[in-house]
């Protein structure tokens, strides 16, 4: 796994934990409004953190951190994912998967494994989808990943990033017609974000 930062304690990444948060590096999407091209474009990769690192600062925090967070970059992309989920569940943490939903397979799974799963859901269903994402989508497994991440039974939200040039407000509407009575879904408005770091 390519790690790129890491947040050792987090109130707000994991709701109702108290979280350590690890950023892989690599994402399959090139967003029009992304707000971290640090864990995004190869060229401006950081030197990664190693699991190893990562392994044993979890072992130390047992008892008190409660759960962590992958996100990215986009962490289905990390071909050994399920593994590093499967190691952080050992431990005894908790774990949460931030996607974009793109790669429905691989997150089908690492689902019985998680705690927590947030998708974005970048645009309506639509052209749009891979203009605002600067690459060709397969919108069925976006569809797919939204169907499964429903039938896992595990608690789940779904998310837009609203940017007025890329995703305006009123195409919002379009997006919740997607959902069913009652699922979470969060506005984020894009805004410049610094690398975490491990330090």
């Amino acid at each position: 796994m390519k790690i790129g930062g890491l947040v050792k304690c987090s109130l707000v990444d994991f709701p109702g934990k108290l979280a350590a948060v690890i950023f892989t590096q690599g994402c399959n999407f090139r967003c029009l409004y992304c707000h971290n091209p640090h864990l995004v474009y190869p060229e401006l990769f950081a030197r990664p953190i190693s699991w190893e690192y990562i392994k044993k600062f979890l072992e130390k925090r047992r008892g008190l951190l409660e759960g962590v967070v992958f996100c990215g970059g986009e962490p289905t992309i990390q071909e050994d994912l399920l593994e590093r989920i499967q190691e952080v569940r050992s431990l005894g943490y908790a774990v949460k998967l931030d996607t974009n939903g793109s790669r429905a397979l691989l997150l089908h799974s690492v689902l019985p494994y998680l705690d927590y799963v947030a998708m974005d859901i970048k645009a309506p269903l639509g052209p749009r989808y891979s203009y605002v994402c600067g690459v060709p989508v397969d919108l069925t497994e976006i569809r797919r990943s939204m169907e499964w991440i429903r039938r896992s039974g595990i608690a789940y939200e779904f998310r837009t990033t609203v940017h007025p040039d890329y995703m305006p407000m009123e195409e919002i509407e379009s997006i919740r017609n997607l959902l069913t009575p009652g699922e979470k879904y969060i506005l984020q408005h894009a805004q410049p974000f610094e690398l975490p770091t491990d330090s």
